[in-house]
């Protein structure tokens, strides 16, 4: 037997080493510690899936935020056709009501303005001309009742003068009269040189202080009354009937013609604004008769003319302001013709004065 053969069969008949399992003595100190500290496996289980969940919330933050910042810059997502944007949410809008403080002076009006839960910061103070008491809100803008308005303003007074108001509709001079606190009154004449409907003059004056009831004196449309109609003093008397130089007379005044002079006057109280007819002899009267007529207006000569028989005058006269009107007859002719009797007479045929329907009515005359 060879050396190699000896050693193969020393290692067949030496024995195999066995392998000491080392267990855990519960009895050691140290065993029974290391056993408290062991967590059991379902508590385990319970914490991975907690940590699972707190990196998943984590992730999803994270990736939220950029994709958040991506969708910032361009809301429709990279679409092309613009879809995923979404509209900027509307302001909220207040439902507190205006409240009216006109009247209260500025630092009142504050307060009730913020009383009320508006910001004092859109608050504005506007002075503008007006009547009111110095102080004290004469306007504001918005109106009481009004819901959320972006600014408030409160219009102070300053002293106001009466504006230029000549030639303007009576609404358009009202409205700039009540925005300054005023309330006009209006008085109304007839003006053949004014449009109806139109200021003609102010009281008080433009540029002068502005009262809280200022006159506004506004043309109104014509209105007339024959002269007839009006009563007056004197010789002259109404027709009705008769013709003078041809021209049918319908109404009329009819002045005896003597040597004396005959006046009749009539106050027409500076309200009437026009003097309208024809001036001549009676028809009837002698054909030799001529009479000199004066008409005036408060002084002032309207016609002063020789007037013969078959001769007429139209008379057309401005008479505004007139207090007094007054007609003169005198006889002018030379002699008379044979063949006649009676008195003649001057006629101011179809006579009337124009003016407002209540001046005429004022007159006692009828419209």
């Amino acid at each position: 037997m060879t050396a190699k053969q000896d050693d193969r069969q020393s290692v067949r008949k030496s024995p195999r080493p066995r392998w000491k399992v080392l267990r855990r003595n519960p009895q050691s100190p140290v065993d029974a510690a290391e056993e408290k500290r062991r967590l059991p496996p379902w508590l385990n289980l319970i914490t991975a899936i907690a940590m699972l969940c707190v990196v998943s919330l984590f992730a999803g933050l994270i990736l939220g935020w950029v994709f958040r910042g991506a969708l910032i810059e361009d809301p429709s997502g990279g679409r092309p056709d613009g879809a995923g944007a979404t509209a900027a949410p509307k302001p909220s809008t207040s439902t507190l009501p205006m409240p009216d403080v006109r009247g209260l002076n500025e630092a009142d009006a504050r307060q009730v303005l913020s009383d009320a839960g508006y910001d004092p910061s859109i608050v504005r103070i506007s002075k503008v001309p007006s009547v009111a008491s110095t102080g004290t809100v004469a306007a504001q803008d918005p109106v009481a009742g009004t819901t959320n308005p972006a600014t408030i303003t409160l219009s102070l007074p300053s002293p106001a003068t009466m504006p230029p108001l000549a030639g303007k509709t009576l609404e358009d001079a009202t409205k700039a009269l009540t925005l300054m606190g005023a309330q006009p009154a209006v008085k109304r004449i007839y003006d053949p040189n004014s449009t109806p409907g139109t200021v003609i003059t102010t009281d008080p004056a433009p540029g002068s202080p502005l009262s809280a009831a200022p006159t506004l004196t506004v043309a109104g449309t014509a209105s007339s009354a024959p002269m007839s109609g009006l009563k007056g003093s004197g010789s002259c008397g109404p027709i009705s009937s008769g013709s003078v130089n041809g021209t049918k007379v319908t109404n009329g005044l009819r002045c005896a013609i003597s040597h004396v002079p005959a006046t009749t006057y009539w106050i027409l109280g500076r309200s009437v604004a026009r003097l309208q007819g024809t001036v001549g002899i009676d028809d009837s009267s002698d054909t030799g008769a001529k009479a000199k007529v004066t008409i005036t207006a408060d002084g002032k000569p309207l016609l002063d003319q020789d007037i013969a028989y078959g001769q007429s005058a139209n008379l057309d006269a401005d008479i505004t302001g007139v207090l007094r009107l007054e007609v003169t007859v005198t006889d002018a002719s030379t002699s008379k013709k044979s063949g006649t009797s009676g008195t003649t007479y001057v006629v101011l045929a179809n006579a009337v004065v124009l003016g407002s329907a209540a001046a005429i009515a004022a007159l006692g005359g009828t419209p």
